[in-house]
């Protein structure tokens, strides 16, 4: 096999791979593809490595590389120039979480590289940023480490002795765990595929167009900055792909200053664009953690108005993962502003005034932007007209019936489980199927569009065209049923043609829908500061309540 090396077979423990990655020697070459792996499947790894099973080979190719900023996971390294580097071929998603998690810590945000061993329950867990962890929870980046291990168990006087033979256990486990790796040299593209197709790997492979990139990729090692790179990271957070608009527009509003004047001329030279871009990718990592955690919007997909991302990515970059009081007023803004028009005088427009109103104080800040919202929101009710995912109405109103869980009708349930999971099929073509399609009714005059609306619409799957989705639901138990806005006592599934039904569901719809909104949006609830916060050390001047119209454009360094 000429052109690349024999293969050199060695065994290499998580820890080796945390000081080659630390030393800048691991290098992951600029693929089309990104971090991938959901947190389930991190669980799964480190349950696997507890258990001594297999988990597949690393393979690797060794090249020189050039002096490079690296990312793994969320740690950022700035590389030196190296004769030995390592590119990974085949492993990036188990080394990347491997990696990810090891060096990992309580500040770090993904919860794909948040993963803990419970003591209690013996087993691997993970956690968004915004839950705080059990203290019987053992952090893995502790465990990867002696000297953070005793300290993080002398804090702990209440563990048993079964409780240290549990951490011993894991810890070791982790630390002299042995994964294959093949290591070759070489210029023989065509050979490496063969290898590399005949390994038998674990978890979601690489397919050849992206084994050719990484033996291509050269220079490329460098991830360069600019709005492509960027949106080729957060791609990687599995929210949806973000366009180019909507990434100018963060890195303008992280930075301060008009969020709309020109972006040609932004930078004073290549270190401070690195430093941009890498400021909006650790704002947006928060951003799209808060939008799942706490306003409930799995994707972007469903997020009713763009302009939140901008606004939010500047929120984060001043202040943090929104927290406390902030964080409820900001999920208070979203879901108003969703539900009334988050930009009535245009999406420019809007986007300036909700930006420059985030400044001085979180809280102050986020009761701002709930000033800027048009009034009237208390009067608001659904409409069920609205089915098109291009509309924010219809957001609103997918994102009502997604809150009950919809159940998967027994025929269509698959390996990801009974129900309709919004991280797995959101980015499906179609998220709405019709119960009555191709049916008429007499009643047609009375219920004008009927047909068309949500009454008529549930959250599943694609289904054959000629299956009777009434008789199929009809079929299903009490709590298929109730997920689906049907009352599981109703007879009305069995009149004629099915427009009874729908009468009765559209009135169950609406209230489900309205019912989300508002306990997302809570009118009518007071949006002062936390009220504990008027007796701190903190005063306010009269001036904090209110942004300033205009902020002068430039490098205005958020």
């Amino acid at each position: 096999m000429a052109g690349v090396t024999q293969p050199k077979v060695s065994r290499v423990a998580p820890p080796q791979l945390v000081d080659w990655a630390r030393s800048g020697r691991i290098r992951i070459p600029r693929f089309q593809r990104s971090y991938r792996w959901e947190y389930t499947d991190a669980e799964k790894l480190f349950d696997s490595i507890l258990r001594g099973y297999p988990i597949g080979n690393l393979l690797m190719w060794r090249k020189p590389a050039p002096a490079a900023e690296i990312d793994l996971g969320e740690l950022r390294i700035n590389a030196p120039a190296v004769s030995d580097a390592l590119s990974v071929v085949d492993g990036q998603q188990r080394l990347t979480t491997l990696i990810g998690a090891l060096t990992a810590s309580e500040e770090t945000v993904d919860r794909r590289f948040r993963i803990f061993y419970d003591l209690r329950d013996k087993k691997f867990l993970s956690t968004p940023h915004s839950q705080k962890p059990r203290d019987h929870w053992l952090p893995v980046w502790v465990a990867g480490d002696n000297r953070r291990l005793i300290a993080w168990q002398r804090e702990r006087s209440w563990l048993t002795p079964e409780d240290y033979n549990i951490c011993d256990e894991v810890t070791t486990a982790i630390r002299t765990y042995e994964i294959p790796m093949y290591e070759i040299e070489g210029d023989d593209e065509q050979a490496l595929r063969e290898i590399f197709d005949r390994m038998n790997t674990f978890g979601k492979r690489l397919n050849r167009a992206e084994i050719f990139q990484a033996l291509h990729a050269g220079p490329l090692d460098v991830q360069p900055s600019g709005l492509d790179a960027l949106r080729e990271r957060v791609s990687g957070l599995d929210f949806g792909d973000f366009t180019t608009q909507i990434l100018m527009q963060s890195v303008m509003a992280v930075r301060g200053g008009k969020v709309d004047r020109d972006f040609r001329h932004e930078f004073e030279n290549d270190a401070d664009r690195q430093q941009a871009f890498a400021v909006t990718e650790k704002a947006l990592r928060v951003v799209v953690d808060f939008l799942r955690e706490d306003t409930g919007i799995p994707h972007l997909r469903l997020l009713p108005y763009a302009l939140f991302v901008p606004v939010l990515a500047r929120y984060a970059a001043l202040f943090g993962r929104p927290e406390g009081r902030g964080a409820e007023l900001l999920r208070r803004w979203i879901w108003r502003g969703s539900a009334i028009g988050a930009a009535p005088q245009g999406n420019t427009v809007a986007l300036r005034r909700n930006a420059t109103a985030i400044t001085g104080d979180p809280v102050l800040s986020a009761q701002r932007l709930l000033r800027i919202l048009p009034s009237g929101g208390e009067q608001w009710t659904p409409d069920l007209s609205q089915t098109a995912l291009n509309r924010a109405q219809a957001k609103l109103n997918m994102l009502g019936l997604l809150s009950l869980h919809p159940v998967l009708l027994t025929e269509y349930r698959d390996e990801d489980g009974n129900r309709y999971t919004p991280g797995t099929r959101i980015d499906q073509p179609r998220l709405l199927t019709g119960l009555l399609a191709g049916k008429t009714s007499p009643l047609a005059p009375i219920l004008s569009g009927w047909e068309k609306g949500m009454a008529n619409r549930i959250v599943h799957p694609p289904v054959d065209k000629q299956v009777d989705m009434l008789s199929l639901l009809a079929a299903q138990g009490p709590e298929a049923l109730h997920s689906h806005c049907f009352d599981e006592n109703e007879r009305v599934f069995y009149d004629s043609d099915g427009t009874g039904s729908l009468l009765m569901r559209a009135d169950v719809v609406r209230k489900v829908i309205a019912d989300h909104v508002q306990s997302m949006a809570l009118w009518g609830f007071s949006d002062d500061p936390d009220p504990e916060s008027w007796f701190g050390e903190t005063t306010f001047d009269l001036d904090d309540f209110f942004a300033p119209d205009d902020l002068s454009g430039g490098n205005n360094a958020a």
